[in-house]
């Protein structure tokens, strides 16, 4: 448990009349996510973004999916707004226990909820349009990650990043322009066991945006190509979406997007783990040497086969 996050967490519980005794580490990847027992609640510990308004725009956003729309989304802890305090921000979301008694959710359930998305109105709420790999690009240049990977290697992403959005900007989206998750891969599915029967549900909505739907496809693809899904997983999510991506065009281009967003993650912590750093070293490698069906090593908490599915209450939002 980080000293710097958990003071953080504290301060901020402090400020929203939340106890945080008890709390305790259950993810720790590009945020700390601690459950706060007391509350039937989880704090989530980021570290302060460029963009202030980004959580306020989640809270909103997730706030209009589950009471104007009922869609299966994650929701905010009420009365709790976000908190920035000693270089971190702080949200609070309502904790959904996962029973190891239910199968994880799935490619399946994924497609469902996407198609349900996407076919939703534009919220009157001002979000950003979409960035492709914007964070990447902040990981590339904050000071913090200097020594996690060569002077070479961090010029040679960037323009990488540059070439890609370049290529982005050239395509023609056939599925359009509209409300999209930003991030939609089955790690961030939850079962909410409040229910019954339990429904599917979508968390971590910090990359929530305007643009192309097809953003929001890659994910299910990208797991069959680096993370070991087989076709079934992919084929199972065309039935429900409606949609094949792999028949477009640009579904080259995604994918080699989507093996850059996965630079990201291990890059911000590869400094503190040993682990991390290993997952960056096989992405970076990959990525230069062109080898696009190599598989990868993916984050998994204690006591989660690889192929489990969710990250239980630690991929909420």
């Amino acid at each position: 448990m980080s000293s710097e996050e958990y003071a953080a967490l504290r301060l901020a519980c402090e400020a929203c009349g939340l106890d945080p005794s008890g709390a305790e580490l259950i993810h720790h990847s590009t945020n700390a996510v601690y459950v706060l027992p007391r509350h039937t609640a989880v704090g989530r510990v980021s570290a302060n973004e460029a963009d202030p308004d980004r959580p306020r725009r989640t809270y909103a956003v997730t706030r209009w999916l589950t009471t104007a729309h009922e869609f299966g989304a994650t929701a905010p802890l009420p009365g709790a707004e976000p908190v920035r305090v000693n270089g971190y921000t702080v949200g609070f979301w309502q904790y959904y226990p996962q029973s190891s008694d239910i199968a994880a959710p799935t490619s399946k359930e994924l497609g469902r909820l996407l198609r349900s998305l996407h076919d939703l109105p534009t919220p009157d709420i001002e979000l950003q349009r979409w960035t492709p790999l914007e964070s990447l690009r902040g990981a590339l240049l904050d000071d913090n990650t200097s020594s996690a990977i060569s002077e070479d290697e961090r010029t040679w992403l960037l323009r990488r990043v540059d070439e890609i959005r370049k290529e982005l900007s050239l395509l023609d989206w056939p599925l359009g322009i509209g409300l999209i998750h930003g991030d939609a891969w089955a790690g961030n599915l939850l079962w909410d066991n409040r229910i019954d029967p339990a429904q599917p549900i979508l968390g971590d909505w910090d990359w929530v945006s305007i643009g192309p739907r097809e953003v929001d496809l890659i994910p299910t693809w990208h797991a069959a190509v680096r993370y070991g899904r087989d076709e079934t997983w992919v084929r199972n999510f065309i039935e429900e979406y409606g949609y094949d991506l792999a028949e477009w065009s640009g579904y080259r281009v995604l994918l080699d997007m989507r093996d850059l967003v996965q630079v990201s993650g291990p890059l911000r912590r590869a400094t503190a783990s040993a682990e991390h750093a290993d997952r960056l070293r096989q992405r970076v490698d990959d990525i230069r040497a062109g080898n696009r069906n190599t598989s990868w090593s993916q984050y998994i908490p204690h006591g989660l086969s690889p192929l489990s599915g969710p990250i239980g209450p630690g991929s909420l939002p």
